[in-house]
């Protein structure tokens, strides 16, 4: 199983995710390309998906408006 094209680009991008979203854990979808993140601890629990990590963030802030996280 090989990897994705861009998966040494963002590596580091996600981990800037963990790091500025702290309640929030993201990694790179093992199969189409996808990038998740979720807040562990959620009920029910509350899972992200976006194909940039730019798209991601914004998930997680949609997510967290919907929701009244932040």
């Amino acid at each position: 199983m090989g990897t994705e094209p861009n998966d040494h680009q963002s590596g580091p991008a996600l981990a800037d995710v963990d790091r500025d979203y702290p309640p929030w854990h993201a990694w790179h979808g093992v199969l189409g390309g996808l990038l998740y993140a979720h807040r562990p601890r959620s009920t029910p629990p509350l899972v992200v998906r976006a194909v940039t990590v730019e798209g991601l963030r914004q998930a997680i802030e949609r997510a967290e408006a919907e929701r009244g996280l932040r």
